[in-house]
């Protein structure tokens, strides 16, 4: 099965690959349903004589097992996309809606179809991409013939698809609905769905068999009273989320991209070798011209480096143009992760402007973003992440997307994971961190180093830290705290999971010789008009927090606008935040 990226052409042949094994969170956000009330029609009859027994009406049914979730929350396919299923009815009856899993408050899907197999359209309903993450239904009404070849699809601008891998490996039967093998279907613009797969996109129907009606002896005097009619479908609310968490999944999920910044099928493209200087060189080039641009790096090795520290020279350095129209996309030929890095020293990227890099392997590797603007870094995975305003124009409109600062706790380490520094009076305003993933650093028994997984610090100057925002990402605390603010001002943390104490525990323990860790300082410092939505914190969260409005989200203690946490178990901590392994990066990221 091909692994899709980024760069496929239109309706070149793809699979949706998914995540063998990934547990689903049942209890999260419950699949949302279409209810039919069980009719009962039962004839009134002349006493003595035989009664005609009618079949109940039963909810409609489809072919994904009811509460069923997606192994892998959105595909690294950009849109539009309309994707869907192949089915035959055994035997004839009504289509009351087509379901789908809405896996983003905004998913991009805008229509639900229903074609024949030769391609007309049947029916098609408008959809608002804006709703509840869960299972929807849009209502249709059609009348289905029995082993007749029918198809359901729905057109998702955005793409980055939810799936379920080898859902329709073998042809079977299904609740009276039968599907072949690859019955899967997709296409890569707006349309009749026609390339099969053997994953599913996590579209149904909502399927209705005319009921089987058994007459007895015909009465002597059918005096009959009429049966009730069958009430409209209604599509109903999702009952309110259970105690173990509001959040949807969080972390590397292939849907966050750095703003201003061109997908590399939409723009033109500009081929180096794998070196800093190609790229630097093109870099400075393109900075002269005013269209989407890529710089596209071919596989092999980058080699060289020169630390990580606040006085590092760069990799690339002093280049850019942050007033263009749009930022540089840096970006591997072949795919996420088919150009690496080589070598321990640490990169450092000082005083770019303008410029995106993403998706190339930095090895796990120290990495430092200093004076930057308008700059977007991710799809990647770093040991340590430091981001320094120190010089220049500080830090100003910066992305950190997709970033993994490590899948297991460090033992012995007398350092953050994650640095936020301003020194020297320059300021951080505007600083975003989506789908980022932060394991631990725990440090030894009696040690007197501080090690937070975020630290926000000023250390000399008046600098100033404005409009931070940390969305859709895990944070599991470390020997002294989770995150701690610097004097933050302003700023959002939003679907966003801080773990301490010991629920953090719960996957990442104290190794034999660390500290031991008695609280759960999970949100600390301080930080001024924060805003929280839909954001939980298993631990303490700091009186020196203010908001501007706590919306949606929970706390251990479950107070100042949160709403109590019930005690989250592994299993919960599994389905919220995943391990971001090799195996998931793969599949996620293409």
């Amino acid at each position: 099965m091909r692994t899709l990226s980024t760069s496929r052409k239109p309706d070149a042949p793809m699979e949706l690959n998914a995540v063998p094994g990934v547990p689903s969170r049942s209890s999260a956000l419950r699949r949302r349903a279409t209810l039919l009330t069980t009719l009962t029609a039962a004839a009134a009859l002349v006493a003595g004589t035989a009664t005609p027994s009618v079949a109940a009406v039963t909810a409609p049914l489809g072919v994904h097992p009811d509460g069923v979730k997606p192994q892998v929350l959105a595909m690294p396919v950009p849109g539009p996309l309309e994707v869907g299923f192949t089915f035959k009815p055994a035997e004839s009856g009504t289509l009351s809606g087509v379901r789908f899993y809405q896996n983003a408050p905004n998913s991009g899907v805008v229509s639900a179809s229903v074609w024949s197999s030769t391609g007309a359209l049947l029916a098609q309903a408008p959809v608002n991409p804006v709703a509840a993450v869960g299972w929807r239904t849009v209502p249709i009404d059609l009348d289905l013939d029995a082993d007749v070849t029918y198809t359901v699809s729905v057109l998702d601008n955005d793409g980055r698809i939810p799936a379920i891998e080898n859902f329709f490996a073998e042809a079977k039967t299904t609740n009276g609905i039968v599907t072949p093998a690859k019955a899967g279907v997709y296409k890569a613009s707006a349309g009749f769905p026609t390339i099969g797969q053997t994953s599913s996109g996590l579209v149904d129907i909502a399927f209705t068999a005319e009921p089987d009606l058994e007459t007895g002896t015909e009465p002597t005097e059918p005096e009959t009273t009429a049966p009730e009619p069958a009430p409209v479908p209604e599509e109903t609310s999702a009952p309110a989320p259970d105690p173990a968490g509001l959040i949807r999944a969080v972390g590397p999920d292939g849907t966050h991209w750095p703003e201003n910044t061109p997908r590399i099928e939409n723009a033109r493209v500009v081929s180096v070798k794998p070196t800093w200087a190609a790229i630097s060189a093109a870099i400075v080039a393109e900075s002269k011209t005013s269209d989407d641009v890529v710089i596209c790096v071919a596989p092999g090795t980058i080699t060289g480096g020169n630390g990580s520290g606040s006085s590092a020279k760069g990799v690339l350095q002093d280049i850019g143009n942050a007033q263009r129209a749009s930022r540089i996309l840096v970006t591997p030929c072949d795919g996420i992760g088919t150009v690496k890095t080589a070598g321990d020293k640490g990169i450092s990227f000082v005083g770019v402007r303008g410029v995106s890099i993403i998706g190339i392997d930095l090895g796990d590797t120290s990495v430092m973003l200093r004076n930057v603007e308008s700059f977007g870094f991710g799809y990647s995975t770093v040991s340590t992440l430091l981001v320094t305003a120190n010089g220049g124009r500080g830090v100003n409109d910066v992305d950190v997307v997709e970033v993994v600062a490590g899948t297991e706790a460090v033992a012995g380490a007398g350092y953050d994971r994650m640095e936020v520094k301003s020194a020297d009076g320059f300021h951080i305003d505007g600083l975003t961190f989506s789908g980022l993933y932060a394991a631990p650093h725990y440090k030894e028994r009696g040690s007197n180093a501080h090690t937070d997984t975020i630290q926000f610090v000023t250390t000399s100057g008046k600098g100033t830290m404005t409009d931070i925002v940390i969305e859709d990402s895990a944070v599991f605390a470390s020997s002294n705290q989770g995150i701690i603010a610097g004097s933050n001002s302003g700023g959002e943390i939003r679907n966003t999971l801080v773990v301490g104490g010991k629920t953090s525990q719960q996957r990442y323990p104290v190794y034999a010789g660390g500290q031991p860790i008695t609280a759960a300082n999970s949100l600390h410092g301080t930080w001024s008009d924060l805003a929280m939505e839909t954001s939980t914190v298993a631990g303490s969260v700091s009186t020196s927090y203010s908001f501007t409005e706590v919306e949606s989200s929970e706390s251990t203690k479950g107070d100042r606008g949160f709403s109590k946490l019930e005690p989250l178990t592994l299993d919960d901590l599994d389905e919220m935040a995943p391990v971001p392994t090799a195996e998931r990066l793969a599949a996620i990221w293409g």
